[in-house]
């Protein structure tokens, strides 16, 4: 097998491929005022690509548990981590804000390290942003959110 596809038939979807299409089906949802569409739709996406970030992070938001908030925030930065790959972590530190495809990865640890925080596990979520800080410390989002986070004034040194 060539990885071609036979005349008549599709060519096969890269992950990339499914994973901009689902990440569309976010964009749609966000725009989307029914609750239960949005809902919809980020399921969907998954069923598309289960490393749409993106997907788990408007789940949690919506999540009727901390708990429930926390596990799909989890896999939410899990499935943003598969989504970017080792190369981007490893190439592109310290930019991640200038590139589009980073920001759901960051939505979703963002959300992470919040919803440790309020489940009361502090000191994972401040490792959390300890390490979004340590690696991304030139990006303004994440500067403008670690200062409006619990960690600003908490007597530790990030």
């Amino acid at each position: 097998m060539t990885g071609k596809s036979k005349p008549g038939n599709p060519s096969p979807r890269s992950g990339r491929d499914l994973l901009g299409h689902a990440q569309d089906l976010i964009y749609q949802a966000w725009e989307t005022p029914n609750l239960k569409k949005q809902i919809a739709l980020a399921r969907k996406a998954l069923t598309i690509s289960p490393d749409c970030a993106d997907a788990y992070v408007l789940l949690a938001e919506t999540a009727t548990s901390p708990a429930k908030t926390l596990e799909l925030y989890r896999k939410g930065f899990l499935a943003g981590e598969r989504a970017l790959g080792k190369s981007t972590f490893e190439h592109d530190v310290g930019s991640f804000w200038g590139i589009l495809e980073t920001r759901p990865y960051m939505r979703a640890r963002a959300g992470l390290a919040q919803s440790l925080w309020e489940c009361g596990r502090h000191d994972e979520a401040l490792a959390n942003w300890r390490d979004m800080l340590e690696h991304f410390w030139f990006d303004h989002s994440l500067k403008k959110h670690a200062n409006s986070s619990p960690i600003e004034g908490r007597n530790t040194r990030l």
